[in-house]
């Protein structure tokens, strides 16, 4: 009888203390219908985990060790590990141990033919001030109306504990950029999705490698990248701008009429009400170009290439 194989990538950095707990954790869920295979990304880590998972490569033959030759980032990082995956389902996770081992099997409980991606979300994910919560909904809402779907709970860290289905993902991943996020690369496949509950462990020592700023700069990256989506919501942004900026004006011209003041201070207030909405414009269309131009500038030749 045929063992269905798993593959589980991990990407790495700074991670040396929970590498070897991890990697234990993972291989205790082999059993005699399912054979495990780990891929663990060094993402050029300076902690020491480098060694670490070299051991762990060298004691382990489920275990697969792939050490990048600079900090390329866990985008980078998780679509290397994917391409060197051979299981008939796939699971990613991240190296701090937050989302929990024993909960893999619940994952791909839950893969089938109608869903070729599984979530795992949590909402005790620990070390979230509020500002990041809501951030995290702000954007998970921004991105469930790019792609018009209810996964309003999609954040930051979202597929950061996932499953699929082996072949969709390898193909999936070999057909985009590498600097994609695996989210903006899952959503713009339309592959149905679903959302299952998992525990996390909130006493981890890691803390994320992102600053606040990175957060937003990925977030902005990946609504840029939904592509049709979030141009319509500029669309709908900059609607919204000018409408507001014709009310104003409508209401300041009231407001002259029914004083009586100049026509030198009608000519001067309408002016600034127009700029302002111009300005909001340009600078909505200028964020736009600047971050396009940055992806465009920071992305292979090819997406096969890794």
């Amino acid at each position: 009888m045929n063992r269905t194989t798993l593959s589980v990538v991990v990407p790495i950095y700074g991670c040396a203390a929970t590498i070897e707990e991890l990697s234990k954790r993972v291989l205790a869920l082999e059993n005699v219908d399912l054979a495990i295979e780990l891929i663990l990304v060094d993402d050029s880590s300076s902690d020491g985990g480098k060694e670490i998972i070299a051991t762990i490569d060298s004691q382990y033959p489920q275990c697969h060790a792939i050490f990048l030759p600079r900090n390329l980032g866990q985008h980078w990082a998780t679509s290397r590990g994917i391409l060197e995956t051979s299981g008939d389902q796939v699971v990613i996770m991240d190296c701090d141990l937050e989302n929990k081992p024993e909960d893999i099997p619940n994952l791909i409980a839950e893969l089938s033919d109608k869903h070729l991606c599984v979530l795992g979300s949590s909402s005790e994910r620990g070390r979230r001030t509020i500002l990041r919560q809501s951030l995290r909904r702000l954007y998970g809402s921004m991105l469930s109306r790019c792609y018009q779907n209810d996964l309003v709970e999609l954040g930051f860290n979202s597929f950061s504990f996932a499953g699929f289905d082996g072949k969709f993902v390898r193909g999936l991943v070999r057909d985009n950029s590498p600097h994609d996020p695996i989210s903006i690369k899952i959503l713009d496949s339309g592959a149905p999705i679903r959302v299952i509950q998992v525990t996390t462990s909130p006493n981890t020592s890691r803390r994320s490698s992102y600053s606040q700023f990175e957060n937003l700069l990925l977030a902005f990256k990946s609504l840029i990248l939904a592509g049709k989506g979030f141009q319509i919501l500029c669309v709908k942004s900059l609607v919204w701008v000018i409408t507001v900026s014709v009310m104003s004006l409508t209401a300041f011209l009231l407001f002259i009429l029914k004083t009586g003041l100049s026509i030198g201070s009608l000519i001067v207030g309408s002016l600034v009400v127009i700029l302002f909405a111009l300005g909001a414009g340009i600078v909505l269309v200028l964020l736009t170009s600047i971050v396009l131009s940055s992806l465009n500038q920071t992305r292979p030749a090819t997406a096969r290439k890794l």
